[in-house]
C-alpha cells in the first residue's frame, strides 16, 4: 500500500490548502477522514478506505483490501460530555447496523464503559469554529492522526490516535489489527483509574520492570490474541528504554522525553540523558515501538518512530534517514502528556514522534 501524509496547518511540509479544516463542531473530524481516506483532493490522492454503515455524522471506515480487512467506527454526532469538542471510536471486525452494531468490536463494552464502550478522539479545546491543525498519514490498512487541539500551546503540543493493521511476527495472525485513543472524555488531561493516572495512551510507553511484557496501556486495545482465541485484549508498547533512560521508580516513558514517568503524584526522575546528537558519530538515534501483551512480543507498529534523545527536534521537522534507515523520510510530531510535580499534574513539555512519511514501511 502507498504511505502518504496530508496536513491543513500551513507551515507542514504536507501542508495542502484543499484539506478541509478541523473544528470543535458535529462531523468536521468525519469531514477530514472523508478526505484523506475515501475521496481524496486536488493534489492529495486518497488512502484506499471505504465507508461501510453510516448516519449523519457517525460512519464506518473500512480498511482497504490486503490486510485484516477490519474498520473504525466514529461517532462525531457529540457523543458525550465533552460534547462536539470529541469524537466517540471502536474497532470492528464486521458491522451491521448504525447503534452500532456488529461482531469483533474492540474495546467491549466492558472494558470501556464511555458509551458503547468506546475510546475518545479530542478535537478541539472548545466547541466552535475555531480551526485545528491536523496531520494524517498512513495507507489503505493503518493510519495515524495529530490534532493541534489548543490544550497545549507552550510547548506545543498534539492529540494523537491510530487505528489499523500492526507488522506481527506470526505467520498466520489475522488479528493484527489495533486501535489507540484516549480511555476518557472531557478533559484537556487524560485520567485513568482512581489513583489519577495522568498520560495519554499513544505516546506512552511501558517500562520493562517486574510486569514486564505482560504490562498494558489503558486506551490500547488488538482485535484479539494471534490464535485467533478469545476477543479484544489490552495491549502494551515498549522500545530501547536503555537509550532512554527508564527507571528510578518510574513505571512508564514517553516517546521522545527521555525520563521515567510516575502514575502517582509522584515526580518524574530521569536516570540518564543521551545527548543529542550523539557526540560519536552526530547521530540521531529511533528505535521501532513493539507491541506485548500476556509476556509475548506480538510485532511492532508501521510507520511510527520513537526518537531515544530528549525532543531532539522541533514540530514539523523532516529528515532523512541513513545506514539501515537509508531511503526512508521522517516528520517529528510533538505529543501530548502530562508532567506530575508533586501532587498534581502540570503542562508545559512534550514528547516526540517520526512519523515514518516515505512509502517504506516494512
Amino acid at each position: 500500500m502507498t504511505v502518504r501524509a496530508v496536513s491543513n496547518n500551513p507551515t507542514s511540509p504536507f501542508y495542502n490548502a484543499n484539506m478541509p479544516n478541523l473544528t470543535g463542531q458535529s462531523g468536521q473530524l468525519l469531514t477530514v477522514l472523508d478526505a484523506a481516506l475515501v475521496n481524496g483532493v486536488s493534489g492529495f490522492t486518497a488512502l484506499g478506505w471505504t465507508v461501510g454503515q453510516n448516519t449523519t455524522n457517525k460512519k464506518q471506515y473500512i480498511m482497504a483490501a490486503g490486510g485484516t480487512g477490519y474498520s473504525i467506527w466514529i461517532d462525531d454526532a457529540a457523543p458525550g460530555a465533552g460534547g462536539a469538542r470529541e469524537a466517540r471510536c471502536a474497532g470492528f471486525k464486521t458491522m451491521s447496523g448504525t447503534t452500532p452494531t456488529g461482531t469483533g468490536q474492540w474495546p467491549t463494552s466492558s472494558q470501556s464503559t464511555i458509551g458503547f464502550g468506546a475510546l475518545v478522539i479530542r478535537k478541539s479545546t472548545t466547541a466552535d469554529s475555531t480551526v485545528r491543525y491536523y496531520t494524517l498519514y498512513g495507507d489503505g490498512h493503518t493510519f495515524y492522526m495529530a490534532i493541534e487541539t489548543g490544550d497545549y500551546t507552550n510547548v506545543l503540543a498534539t492529540f494523537t490516535f491510530g487505528f489499523g493493521d500492526f507488522f506481527t511476527y506470526c505467520a498466520t495472525d489475522i488479528d493484527n489489527c489495533m486501535i489507540m485513543a484516549r480511555p476518557i472524555e472531557n478533559t484537556a488531561q487524560a485520567v485513568q483509574g482512581a489513583t489519577a493516572n495522568y498520560y495519554e495512551p499513544m505516546p506512552m510507553l511501558n517500562i520493562m520492570g517486574s510486569g514486564g511484557l505482560s504490562t498494558t496501556i489503558p486506551g490500547q486495545y488488538v482485535a484479539a490474541n494471534f490464535s485467533g482465541i478469545g476477543g479484544s485484549l489490552a495491549f502494551g508498547k515498549h522500545s530501547d528504554a536503555a537509550k532512554m533512560g527508564g527507571g528510578a521508580g518510574g513505571d512508564k516513558q514517553i516517546v521522545g522525553y527521555q525520563g521515567s514517568i510516575n502514575t502517582s503524584t509522584t515526580n518524574q526522575t530521569w536516570t540518564n540523558q543521551f545527548a543529542y546528537p550523539n557526540p560519536e558519530d552526530n547521530g540521531l538515534y529511533m528505535a521501532p515501538i513493539f507491541i506485548h501483551h500476556g509476556s509475548t512480543v506480538r510485532g511492532y507498529l508501521k510507520g511510527l518512530w520513537c526518537p531515544l534523545q530528549h525532543q531532539p527536534l522541533t514540530h514539523n521537522d523532516t529528515f532523512s534517514g541513513s545506514n539501515n534507515l537509508s531511503g526512508k523520510s521522517f516528520l517529528a510530531i510533538n505529543t501530548n502528556n502530562v508532567l506530575f510535580n508533586g501532587s498534581s499534574p502540570t503542562s508545559g513539555f512534550a514528547g516526540q514522534f517520526f512519523f515514518e512519511t516515505s512509502d517504506t514501511w516494512n
